[in-house]
């Protein structure tokens, strides 16, 4: 009964095939396009990413190379290029535009336009949210934010980069927010701060600085 019942079925499914056969062979197609598609994209994309790095360590060479022989003047114009010519990858996705992005943050560091480095750091933190370079973004976008006056926006992001687990400049984003806590008038916040990252990285340099400032705290009736 039962092989009775597999061939019937069998033959029902072979002729519902044979009858919808052209619809069949449409999907396939179909789905042999989109692989293929596919394998093209990825291979563009992969050529396109190696392509714009590749271009963007030209231009850091170019900016960098043998940069303590020339004037000031030169420098400011190595600079000047650099930043336009990195400046056409910044809308670019991923690590590319991520690099861009830096550069140009980096290059208006130096040009000492903060407010424009710190949204160019931003940028590079949205960029590559889930890479090493997300909390250095945020550890640079505090930087920038204490060079133009803006404490409260400079903790927040220094807050950003302590809390990455994996950042190796960890300790000195806690250390740096905590200071900013302090700076504030915000006492308590700060001690918590500094108990928090003496204990979690007692003999650390920053941990040792973060237990001084606990001391001169205490000496100063503040916490």
């Amino acid at each position: 009964m039962a092989d009775y019942e597999e061939m019937t079925a069998s033959k029902k499914l072979a002729g519902f095939i044979e009858k919808n056969k052209k619809a069949f062979i449409a999907i396939l197609i179909v789905l042999v396009c989109c692989l293929a598609g596919y394998i093209v994209f990825a291979s563009v994309s992969s050529s396109a990413k190696a392509k714009g790095l590749q271009a963007l360590d030209e231009i850091s060479f170019e900016m960098t190379n043998k940069s303590s022989d020339i004037t000031e003047a030169e420098i400011a114009t190595r600079l000047s290029t650099a930043f336009d010519k990195a400046s056409a990858y910044t809308g670019k996705s991923g690590i590319v535009g991520a690099r861009a992005n830096m550069l140009c943050a980096e290059i208006t560091y130096q040009q000492k336009k903060f407010a424009e480095s710190a949204d160019f750091w931003k940028a590079t933190a949205e960029k590559a949210k889930k890479s090493y370079l997300a909390p250095l973004a945020y550890f640079n976008v505090a930087a920038c934010y204490e060079e133009i006056g803006k404490a409260d926006e400079a903790a927040e992001n220094y807050k950003l980069a302590a809390d990455n687990n994996d950042f190796v400049m960890r300790t000195h984003a806690m250390f740096n927010y905590g200071r900013l806590l302090e700076e504030k008038g915000d006492y308590a916040a700060a001690a918590a701060t500094y108990n928090e990252l003496n204990d979690a990285f007692a003999g650390d340099t920053w941990a040792d600085l973060a237990k001084s400032r606990l001391i001169a705290l205490k000496k100063d009736g503040k916490i």
